[in-house]
């Protein structure tokens, strides 16, 4: 490379704050800016979709677009225009027609867009079309986000494109699954069409296409990496993650410790650190007068911030809630998504009206408050590639009770330990969350000081993204080198 350093495409679906419903557009935010700070020279181009929703938030942030470059797209028998935008670091695919609604991937009911195949098309197309004007010259690495990135990294093998293609999977169960009929509709030849790249179960899986020919293949954590190569977490692609993928490494997230900083948040009621936690008092008694709770120094507050599905097991939370509230906590959620869980939860806010609160929805800040005033953080996934919630709740001094799983298993210490930061359980049910949470709530009761001392350990602990920003250049100079380049 003449003594220069990485150009780096990455192509992802979401972006926080612009364009997000989980950790994924905190992660293509994050890393590309942690990237660029660990090797002077490193230049990224994130490119991601205008939806509406971007668009709007933008404006209201005073953002301009800025003038773009114009490309013209064939896929299949389609030809479309489009234009490539930059705004706020992150460059734009602005196509009206497949992003301007409600919704990045469907409608409020839940029901996916019909053409997300195509969006997502577009997408990859759009990136590798504009990357040589985005990036000063060609991609030395194309870095695919999930199946709505995955593409991109099956376009740039079948024209020849000389980068390296790295997928990362943010989380497996997303397979980006849709019609076979769509293969030549997204111009991609039948022969792609077998057990060995696109098919699964007589059905397209952008995912897996895009997998068969990356390079490298990185999950969100090393925990994570060995478990979908099993039969339980391989959501029927262990088999070919074993045999078909090149190389798979597993990667930790981290989070942006600067832009959450209990010391620095703008959100908060209080400022605090590891050293000085008297803010977060502060926090906790302003998040019970928010939320209407009625607590005592004595009374520990478990919170719970995700995305209501299976996966979160935030069921198995509401299975113990009684328990919980019987031995004096208080019980906080936040999130969206199943509709029975959600009925479910707001009966228990019912029940119990100054020990539950319960919202729904996404409220950015009302998180960051969240996390400041709890004391105990719930995570009890079924499984969890890595988890940011966790990571998060620690930086801000609640005390994570996590499910030994995934990102989870590699980022919380129990309690047990000296250099324990939290409290885990391997059994995923709700006797195995009520055996760790009561541990937490007794600890928090009885023991505060030793309490004290784990939450002292979570704050401190690193979870920035400058190792794994070096973690991923390595990785990226492998599959340079798997490749054949330099």
């Amino acid at each position: 490379m003449s003594g220069r350093s990485l150009r780096i495409l990455a192509v992802a679906s979401e972006v926080a704050p612009w364009a997000q419903t989980g950790g994924l557009a905190d992660v293509v935010t994050a890393l590309p800016a942690a990237l660029v700070a660990a090797e002077p020279g490193v230049v990224v181009a994130t490119v991601v979709p205008l939806y509406r929703c971007a668009r709007e938030r933008l404006a209201a942030a005073g953002v301009a677009l800025g003038p773009g470059h114009g490309v013209v797209i064939a896929i299949g028998e389609r030809v479309l225009a489009v234009t490539v935008r930059p705004a706020a670091g992150t460059w734009f695919v602005e196509c009206d027609p497949l992003y301007d609604r409600d919704g990045l991937y469907g409608d409020a009911d839940g029901r996916e867009h019909d053409d997300n195949p195509l969006r997502f098309a577009v997408l990859a197309r759009a990136a590798l079309a504009a990357a040589p004007a985005l990036l000063g010259g060609p991609p030395d690495v194309i870095h695919a986000h999930d199946w709505q990135g995955a593409l991109a990294l099956v376009y740039a093998k079948l024209d020849g494109l000389p980068a390296a293609r790295v997928a990362t999977i943010h989380n497996l169960a997303y397979r980006g699954l849709c019609d076979k009929h769509w293969t030549p509709a997204l111009g991609l030849p039948w022969a792609l069409f077998d057990q060995h790249h696109g098919e699964f179960y007589d059905q397209l899986s952008l995912l897996k296409a895009g997998l068969a020919d990356a390079d490298v293949v990185i999950t969100v954590s090393p925990t994570y990496a060995r478990e979908i190569l099993t039969p339980a977490r391989g959501e029927g692609l262990d088999g070919f993650l074993a045999h078909d993928v090149a190389r798979l490494v597993g990667i930790t997230n981290g989070i942006d410790d600067a832009a959450w900083d209990p010391r620095t948040d703008p959100a908060l009621p209080a400022r605090f650190t590891a050293a000085d936690r008297r803010g977060k008092a502060t926090c906790r008694a302003a998040l019970a007068d928010e939320l209407g709770l009625a607590i005592a120094d004595d009374t520990p507050v478990v919170a719970a911030i995700a995305r209501l599905t299976p996966q979160k097991g935030i069921d198995l939370l509401a299975d113990v809630a009684p328990q919980a509230l019987a031995a004096g906590a208080r019980l906080v959620v936040l999130g969206s998504g199943d509709r029975g869980l959600e009925g479910r939860l707001r009966g228990l806010a019912a029940a119990y009206p100054r020990a539950v609160a319960v919202r729904l929805g996404f409220d950015p800040d009302l998180s960051r408050r969240i996390y400041a005033g709890a004391d105990l953080f719930a995570m009890p996934s079924r499984f969890e590639p890595c988890g940011l919630g966790q990571l998060y709740a620690m930086r801000y001094g609640a005390v994570p009770v996590v499910a030994a799983v995934g990102g989870l298993a590699d980022t919380v210490i129990d309690a047990v330990h000296p250099d324990g930061t939290g409290f885990c359980f391997e059994v995923v049910d709700g006797p195995g969350l009520w055996w760790a949470l009561e541990r937490g709530i007794s600890c928090f009761q009885r023991t505060r000081a030793w309490f004290d001392a784990i939450a002292g350990r979570a704050m401190a602990r690193d979870s920035s993204w400058q190792s794994a920003a070096r973690d991923y250049l390595g990785t990226f100079r492998a599959a340079r080198r798997l490749h054949g380049a330099p």
